[in-house]
């Protein structure tokens, strides 16, 4: 991976409130998939390709990550105070670290599971913004992406009934922090200001076909329960 200058945050801070049914003693990155966090999965996929410090952004619940990841220097979290949305989370996270406008980042969901070759996500990105992204047949548990010459150009709300759109994935990649430079908010979602800026900024697709669990809802938890991730 090119990773000169790139750092890579988790967003792991969310209430998982469509998993309390099941899932209410730990945060749900924390949820327990064959005796290891969900997140850890996710963080082994990574390690494929990226030996340095991964970031994660925590809110709810965060002492359980902590307590479970303190042994490992090559994990850093980060807390936030109050709950920041994903965007407000990247936000504070770069101020955190102090970053330069220049640096890269890549951003990841927490709670899904793909498989990218994120070798080959960094080198294809080469506009200001990338997202990962598949074309599903049942779209309507998703906000999807409407994608003109190679760019998306509409975040769309979620729909009953849609289907074989491209969705968000939940992988950014920000080729520089100029995005987030004249952000003030503190709170704010990452996905609904991309959507704002859509028409400003050059967000690529990058096209994937691979294995996608969305941990979200208690059918998805129970599917990877079942032994999909492994």
């Amino acid at each position: 991976m090119k990773k000169s200058n790139l750092k890579i945050f988790i967003l792991a801070g969310g209430f998982g409130t469509r998993l309390k049914s099941i899932i209410s003693d730990v945060p749900k990155p924390m949820a327990p998939i064959l005796n290891k966090p969900f997140i850890s999965y996710v963080i082994n996929n990574i390690r494929e390709y990226y030996q340095d410090e991964i970031y994660l952004l925590t809110h709810h619940k965060s002492n359980i990550i902590e307590e479970y990841f303190k042994s490992d220097n090559k994990i850093i979290i980060i807390k936030e105070n109050n709950p920041l949305d994903t965007g407000g989370a990247v936000r504070n996270a770069i101020l955190q670290l102090n970053l330069s406008v220049e640096t890269k980042i890549m951003v990841i969901n927490g709670d899904t599971y793909i498989k990218p070759d994120l070798n080959q996500f960094i080198d294809l990105s080469d506009g200001q913004i990338s997202i990962i992204t598949k074309k599903i047949n049942d779209c309507s548990r998703y906000n999807t992406l409407s994608i003109y010459e190679n760019r998306i150009e509409k975040f769309n709300d979620k729909k009953e009934n849609s289907r074989n759109m491209h969705v968000n994935l939940g992988y950014y990649l920000f080729n520089d922090l100029y995005f987030f430079k004249d952000i003030i908010d503190n709170k704010f979602s990452l996905e609904e200001r991309l959507a704002q800026y859509s028409s400003k900024y050059h967000i690529k697709p990058f096209y994937y076909e691979d294995i996608f669990i969305d941990i979200g809802t208690p059918e998805d938890y129970e599917k990877i329960n079942n032994g999909e991730l492994v």
